[in-house]
């Protein structure tokens, strides 16, 4: 009797232990996928601060803005990045519930015409990621339809 109630103690134990490592992976993994999110999101506010204000008006003037070769690149790393964070959500490195937090400004940014131009000279670039591709084109039918 003694015996059967220690093998029951000892599975009970395992079981426990592999709950515990379980919900420390999945904690671990939470919040890593944040750290990545957050990340990123600093990457992308940094070189927005790098932009003129003009650029992030919705319509008008910024459809013609000039902008010089620093904020060039600044708009595309600006892409680069969420292109990989956008990747990297594809690919669960981060949970979909923290890209939902900040995707209606990110589909907001890539909807600027400034940032729509650009992103028209750099389709090719990103043709071979159909998910991508398909979710830029929402973005800019949106953008067309507002």
């Amino acid at each position: 009797m003694i015996e059967h109630i220690l093998r029951f103690m000892t599975l009970g134990t395992v079981i426990v232990g592999m709950a515990a490592i379980y919900a420390a992976l999945h904690t671990n993994n939470r919040r890593l996928g944040a750290d990545i999110f957050l990340r990123y999101s600093d990457r992308v506010s940094d070189l927005r601060r790098r932009l003129p204000v003009a650029v992030f008006l919705e319509r008008g003037a910024a459809g013609d803005l000039e902008i010089t070769a620093e904020e060039h690149r600044a708009v595309h790393e600006i892409i680069h990045a969420i292109f990989e964070l956008y990747e990297l959500k594809v690919h669960g490195f981060f949970p979909a519930e923290i890209w939902k937090i900040r995707e209606p400004d990110i589909e907001r940014l890539l909807s600027l015409p400034v940032f729509q131009r650009e992103l028209a000279s750099l389709q090719a670039r990103y043709a071979r990621h159909p998910r991508l591709a398909a979710w830029l084109e929402k973005i800019r039918r949106q953008s067309e339809m507002a």
